[in-house]
């Protein structure tokens, strides 16, 4: 579902930095305000701009492709929301720059899967990632997980016996919920292909 090159997106993101950051500083202001919330791989942002109309708080999102991040960001300008940031660039990429924050909550949605063995590495859900995560967490802070694929579910409850999370609940077919949750454009494109949603929730112990 990756969209094709967009010629415009790397000059919008660099004309909107009201919603972009080329740069993470720890003394951005963005970044003070609590609840504060990181979704990591936003696609086209429907996750994140919904989250933000629904539940108060700051929200960064990151994702990798330029292209993808143009078109999050644009609807991000377009909704007139001023509690979202968007940064271009994977987690690694952007760790060191957000480590010193203390975020209540991560969103981890239809991340890929890279379903090849040397690609294991590669999974956002290996234990190492998610220990780092936990280490930007606030106490009783949380990880949300929602995939379709069946392997890295698998695969990420064997990375989560890893760490010291406290498992909050697994469904191996989660229902929609439209009050607490919302439906990014990977998960309602699978719900209409009849595909079964996994989540996971974590929390990190206080």
């Amino acid at each position: 579902m990756r969209g094709r090159h967009k010629a415009w997106a790397a000059p919008y993101l660099a004309q909107h930095d009201e919603v972009v950051r080329s740069r993470i500083g720890k003394d951005d202001p963005f970044f003070s305000v609590s609840p504060l919330y990181l979704e990591v791989g936003i696609g086209k942002g429907d996750f994140i701009i919904g989250m933000a109309q629904k539940k108060p708080g700051h929200y960064l999102g990151l994702e990798k492709e330029v292209s993808i991040a143009g078109m999050a960001a644009k609807k991000t300008v377009e909704s007139g929301l001023d509690n979202v940031v968007i940064r271009c660039g994977d987690f690694d990429f952007v760790y060191e720059e957000i480590s010193s924050f203390r975020f209540d909550g991560i969103y981890l949605n239809f991340s890929d899967p890279w379903p090849k063995k040397r690609h294991t590495k590669r999974r956002l859900t290996l234990a190492s990632r998610l220990n780092q995560m936990k280490d930007i967490l606030a106490p009783g802070g949380f990880i949300a997980i929602k995939t379709d694929n069946d392997g890295l579910f698998a695969f990420t409850l064997e990375e989560i016996e890893k760490t010291d999370f406290e498992v909050i609940r697994v469904l191996e077919d989660y229902p929609a919920d439209e009050v607490n949750d919302v439906q990014s454009e990977y998960e309602r494109l699978f719900r209409s292909k009849g595909q079964k949603i996994h989540r996971i929730d974590l929390k990190k112990k206080i």
